[in-house]
């Protein structure tokens, strides 16, 4: 059975669409945790009633590994391949940019529209905004320092 590009590349989609879901749902049942990322946590589930569950999608997603390996070796290889640091370093910024804006949520003008408050309290909320952002800044230092240190290295 021979694929076209389209459908290997399709195949592999299925497969990290299926490894994702099963890892976001072992982590709900065993360890309450939402596939959010946010909001309350899950009750975990008792080890057998977990296990009767993903026990078949462990033997689903083996299954559709095995036609990847078969059918799309290279684009599973490819896949499968851990991408540089660098590229780590950028999915951390993205990430960070997201901290940054939630944290922004928090500026005392933006909070203003749930609500009035009391001066010492707006003043309570702009020192925690700037602490806040203090930590995210720090945390953007380090990813850069990081590149540019990697940059120079290149260079030499």
């Amino acid at each position: 059975m021979g694929l076209s590009s389209g459908q290997r590349r399709h195949l592999i989609s299925a497969y990290a669409t299926v490894s994702h879901l099963l890892l976001q749902m072992q982590e709900a049942g065993s360890e309450g945790r939402s596939p959010t990322g946010v909001g309350s946590p899950l009750t975990p589930l008792p080890a057998d009633e977990l296990d009767a569950i993903c026990a078949p999608l462990r033997e689903l997603q083996a299954r559709l590994r095995e036609a990847a390996a078969e059918l799309a070796p290279v684009e599973l290889a490819a896949f499968e391949r851990a991408q540089s640091a660098h590229v780590t370093r950028v999915w951390m910024s993205n990430l960070l940019e997201k901290l940054r804006e939630a944290v922004d949520g928090l500026k005392p003008r933006k909070m203003r529209s749930y609500g009035e408050w009391m001066e010492a309290d707006e003043q309570s909320a702009a020192d925690l905004h700037a602490e806040l952002s203090e930590k995210i800044g720090q945390a953007r230092a380090a990813i850069k320092s990081k590149r540019a240190g990697r940059e120079s290295a290149a260079e030499r």
